[in-house]
This record gives structure tokens, C-alpha cells and sequence, in this order.
């Protein structure tokens, strides 16, 4: 028999995972509990939630949602960032934790309904931030529009130029 608590915590992780549907899987295991709160606060800062989850709770909650081909990363001690926006950032506060602290690691992502494996979410850590990246396309974008009126400039310019050497060479011809 199913217990009651444990049927509302599948619905509380039905309900976070309709809200913030990119996920990063953990494992934290050896890592001690000072480490964890600050890694909390790091991940609150970027809007995102990390819960410890039991993996047959999790299990039920992802086929609820679609997500039957994880169960083979639901091993061990899983904690889970649920995020909905800065995928990147998150992934960047994930790597950077696992660079200070050895133990801990992640196994895979999901976002926007792709699963990613532990390889490709170091990939998405180590791009530049949202803003960066669309100041780079933005660029891209205004180069041939930019490089056009540049060269507009320089044939006015040009044009110029040669109104004023010809008006130079003849300063008796002045109407």
C-alpha cells in the first residue's frame, strides 16, 4: 500500500517539474552539509531549486511527465536542480562546485526536454552567459549593415575630397 505522504511528495515534484522543466541529476554523496547549503544558496541565487529526492519518488514524477529513459541515472544519493530559466548559469555554478569540491558530481540534464550527458552539460558551463552571447550575434548581425555605411562614408567623403582639389586648382573660376 502506498503511503499518503509519500503520493503528495510525487505530486510536489509533478507540480516543481510542470514549473521549472530543466533538471541537472546529481550525486552527493561524501559531501558534507556546510558545502551543500552554500552550493543552495549559489543555485537560489540563480533562481533555481536543489532538493534531495528519493529515486523511486523521482521515477514516478518523471513518467508522470514523459521521462521513462532516466531511470538508468537514478542511482545512488540524487539531489536534483530544478530550473527554469539560466540553464547556463546554473551549469556554471554546478562545474565550478565540482572543481572545489571532488566528490561531488552530476550525471546528466535535461533541458527543454533533451536529455544531456554529464559531458555535454560541462559544454553549456563553459558558454558565455545569455547577455554575451546575444551582444555577439547582435554584431554579427550589424556588421554588413555597418561595413555598407562605411563605405558610403568614405565615397562621400571621396567625393568631397574632389570638389574641394578641383575648387583648389582653379581659384580664378568662381561663380
Amino acid at each position: 500500500m502506498v503511503k499518503q505522504h509519500k503520493i503528495d511528495q510525487v505530486d510536489d515534484l509533478i507540480i516543481k517539474l510542470k514549473e521549472k522543466k530543466n533538471l541537472f541529476f546529481t550525486n552527493y554523496s561524501g559531501i558534507n552539509v556546510k558545502n551543500l547549503s552554500l552550493l543552495r544558496k549559489k543555485l537560489r541565487e540563480k533562481h533555481a531549486d536543489y532538493k534531495v529526492v528519493k529515486n523511486n519518488l523521482l521515477k514516478r514524477a518523471l513518467k508522470e511527465r514523459g521521462y521513462s529513459e532516466v531511470d538508468a541515472f537514478l542511482k545512488g544519493p540524487l539531489a536534483v536542480a530544478f530550473v527554469k530559466e539560466e540553464v547556463g548559469e546554473v551549469a556554471k555554478v554546478l562545474f565550478d562546485f565540482k572543481k572545489e569540491v571532488d566528490a561531488f558530481k552530476y550525471s546528466i540534464g535535461i533541458i527543454d526536454n533533451v536529455v544531456y550527458q554529464n559531458s555535454d552539460v560541462e559544454k553549456i558551463a563553459k558558454l558565455p552567459p545569455l547577455p554575451v552571447i546575444l551582444s555577439q550575434i547582435m554584431s554579427m548581425v550589424n556588421a554588413p549593415s555597418r561595413g555598407i555605411a562605411v563605405g558610403m562614408n568614405q565615397i562621400m567623403a571621396s567625393l568631397a575630397r574632389g570638389i574641394k582639389a578641383v575648387a583648389e586648382a582653379n581659384p580664378g573660376n568662381k561663380q
